[in-house]
């Protein structure tokens, strides 16, 4: 599942359940930018859930980072409106 990740300088990952809090089993990085992919696995099955990104790369090259980064943008982020770490 995770395969894809390889071709990325930098990549990892985590797994959340219903019974976790977000903001301790999020890994991502504090101070970068990039895409997130979210899956559900579900009966042995793995469904695509959700793709995003965080920060911007500027048509300089530099990079804009978010103020905390890729994991703000997951634990305190929203989606449908709803904080990420209550759906």
């Amino acid at each position: 599942m995770f395969d894809e990740l390889d071709k990325y300088k930098s990549n990892g990952h985590f797994f959340f359940s219903a019974y976790d809090e977000l903001s301790t089993v999020c890994n991502a990085p504090k101070n970068g930018v990039g895409i997130y992919i979210v899956y559900a696995l579900k009966g042995g099955k793995i469904e695509f859930i959700y793709i995003g990104s965080s920060g911007k790369i500027l048509q300089s090259g530099h990079k804009k980072v978010r103020i905390g980064g890729m994991c703000d943008r997951l634990v305190n982020g929203k989606q449908f409106g709803i904080k990420s770490s209550k759906i």
